[in-house]
């Protein structure tokens, strides 16, 4: 198991989020879709879950991959 910790400041915790979480701490290689990127990694598809998501459209519990 490795561990790296990282300090993350006021607005970079998107880039955080989009580089490494998303992707299963992982890097997604250059010009590789993210959701190309995401399956490679074995990373499920998100689940929408919120109050407004009926002004969106969406439905609670709804995949987030389409």
């Amino acid at each position: 198991m490795t561990l790296d910790i990282r300090v993350i400041r006021a607005g970079q915790m998107y880039r955080y989020y989009l580089r490494q979480t998303v992707v299963g701490d992982g890097r997604r290689p250059a010009r590789t879709p993210l959701r190309a990127a995401q399956e490679q990694a074995g990373v499920p598809a998100g689940r929408w879950m919120c109050r407004g998501l009926a002004a969106l459209g969406l439905a609670p519990g709804a995949s987030a991959a389409g």
